[in-house]
């Protein structure tokens, strides 16, 4: 007998329940295989009567972009084997208008969940200047610090945030965040600021109070249980907000990687960042760098010149690329630049001459290292982004990069092939204790490692782009994503354009895959040889085939175990060897598949 024999109507007034009409996609524009949506303040009872009807459940964010993820596995699985509905259940967010102050609630008792709409600032929760938020599930973190600020703004010397740093951060959910795992250019996790988290497992609420259970449930999509409510503290930095565009003047001649590999070197100081005493820091004693991107010409080029929808993206994207060129005397602009970094972070110093007369400031040692050692910085095309405007136009044209990409790969001209595209997703970063012993020269050499086989791997590709254009086929590359110490996560996205019924299409298909594999593989090998070097799957949580190959035998022991002794109707795109692995444990085991 199914679930579903012993069903009752269910009546969606009584549970706050609004049923979706439209099909949910996720970034890549693939529809979600769920029979029906239902979006809802109340999570926990939504899931409690998806699977009292007899259904299979999958949390569903604001906008994913983990994309191809959520293969509809159902019918291929025994355990799955009755012809159960998939419900998916989206979070109710809170709608407020521009300017509007942040309504609180006023619950305090934690024994009940604060609804997916609702969040709250307990001040001193933790001690005398120690303050934590509660938060639904819906809520997004541009909300979380809109209150923070609304409340706590007042402070001359500090600024006080939830140092998730996003850039959907006023799109996506923190349910999500948590589920993916997701992380901004800090490269900090929810479970690394969280006091606690709330799961409904089907059965019942389970409360997460450790590191190692919040960071052990986080990036597994829900499937181990849906993310109910946070409380996550809060954390004070210097007052001033800096940014600093920086081109690299060689990145022509494919020696971005030594150019890369010395500024996150000389930037150790300032980019290694602490959480402690209620305060986000680092060890340069005046402020902290919190974000080290990729800006590459081809990708502001795409972004620059697409006939796809771009807004004001596409003008940000121009003005940028002039800041990458460089005048000959008396001549035309001349690229100077196929390669930059956009440090942003906070300061005790207000302006630009502040941070060049502290030789301990991070600009200050970049300049001159450049003047006296390697002249690698563009100087005259550095930009400083020093107030609020400029900073959300420089977080919306980062968060174009991928999004034009993506759509540049969906793309498909009359008489072409359906296009084929491939991205990487690797976090790499250098151990900061084995960091810490290393001078300059040899931290330099750590980050040339994880970056020679990126540049490997574009080198490649370029190749199979000139050969391309001889026979029809246009090989698109962008490459954007972070390159801070805390974790090197740079995304490089290869777009195959061929003619109809062109041979060539499925050739090169295979040898960029080929080339993305090979990529994966040296990074992996490089990890196992070299213990400074830690090498772990992307932003899409634990659940990929990437991020199977990446993991360790304890990290996939701890999560197969954690899988399995979960309710296997919260895992319905549950796939590849991660199922046949939990598969595997629930038959040695007899592991119930509907816990109590």
């Amino acid at each position: 007998m199914s679930h579903a024999d012993t069903a009752k109507p269910l009546d969606l007034n009584a549970l706050s329940l609004t049923r979706l009409d439209e099909p949910m996609r996720d970034n890549a524009g693939v529809r979600i295989p769920t029979d029906w949506v239902w979006r809802t303040p109340d999570l926990a009872g939504a899931i409690g009567a998806a699977l009292a009807q007899g259904g299979s459940v999958v949390m569903i964010g604001a906008q994913t972009s983990a994309t191809n993820n959520f293969g509809r596995m159902l019918r291929q699985r025994p355990e799955l084997a009755s012809p159960e509905p998939v419900i998916g259940i989206q979070a109710q967010t809170l709608n407020t208008a521009p300017n509007e102050p942040l309504p609180q609630s006023q619950e305090h008792d934690f024994s009940r969940p604060l609804p997916s709409n609702q969040l709250q600032l307990l001040r001193d929760r933790e001690g005398e200047g120690r303050h934590t938020v509660r938060l639904g599930a819906g809520i997004t973190f541009s909300q979380v610090n809109d209150l923070v600020r609304q409340e706590l703004g007042d402070d001359p010397r500090w600024d006080y945030c939830v140092p998730i740093d996003l850039t959907t951060t006023d799109i996506a959910h923190a349910g999500a965040v948590y589920a993916t795992g997701a992380q901004g250019p800090s490269r900090l996790r929810v479970a690394e600021v969280a006091k606690s988290a709330t799961l409904c497992t089907g059965a019942q609420l389970q409360h997460l109070t450790t590191p190692s259970e919040l960071a052990g449930h986080q990036g597994l999509w829900g499937m181990t249980g849906a993310l109910i409510e946070l409380e996550l503290r809060v954390f004070r930095r210097p007052k001033h907000r800096f940014g600093f565009f920086v081109p690299l003047t060689r990145s022509a001649d494919g020696s971005w990687i030594e150019q890369v590999a010395a500024v996150l070197a000389l930037l150790r100081d300032a980019t290694t960042l602490h959480l402690r005493d209620g305060e986000l820091c680092s060890d340069w004693p005046s402020g902290l760098i919190d974000g080290a991107e990729v800006f590459a010409r081809d990708t502001l080029e795409l972004v620059a010149t697409t006939t796809l929808p771009a807004g004001p993206n596409r003008i940000a994207a121009q003005k940028i690329l002039q800041l990458m060129q460089a005048r000959d005397r008396g001549g035309p602009p001349v690229p100077s630049s196929d390669f930059a970094i956009y440090l942003t972070g906070n300061a005790e110093f207000a302006d630009l001459d502040e941070f060049l007369s502290d030789p301990t400031s991070p600009l200050a040692q970049l300049v001159d290292y450049s003047e006296h050692k390697e002249r690698f910085l563009h100087a005259a095309g550095i930009k400083t982004i020093d107030d609020e405007r400029a900073f959300e136009e420089m977080r919306l044209l980062r968060e174009s990069f991928a999004d034009i990409s993506r759509q540049h790969a969906k793309r498909r001209e009359p008489d072409q092939a359906k296009p084929f595209s491939e991205s990487t997703d690797i976090n790499c970063y250098v151990d900061p204790q084995a960091a810490r012993a290393m001078d300059v020269e040899a931290l330099r050499a750590a980050f040339r490692l994880i970056l020679q086989p990126y540049y490997a791997y574009e080198m490649r590709i370029r190749d199979l782009a000139e050969l391309g254009k001889a026979v029809g086929v246009q090989v698109t590359l962008t490459r954007y994503g972070h390159l801070n110490p805390r974790s090197t996560n740079l995304h490089t996205r290869v777009t195959v354009h061929a003619p109809e019924n062109a041979i060539h299409a499925q050739i090169y298909q295979q040898v960029v895959q080929r080339a993305r594999d090979n990529l994966v593989n040296v990074l992996k090998d490089l990890g196992q040889r070299n213990p400074a070097i830690r090498v772990e799957g992307g932003e899409k949580g634990k659940m990929t085939p990437e991020a199977w190959e990446l993991a360790g035998p304890e990290l996939r022991a701890q999560t197969v175990a954690l899988l399995a002794a979960a309710d296997v109707r919260l895992q319905p795109h549950l796939k590849g060897e991660w199922a046949e692995q939990v598969a595997r444990v629930r038959r040695q085991s007899a592991q119930p598949m509907y816990p109590i």
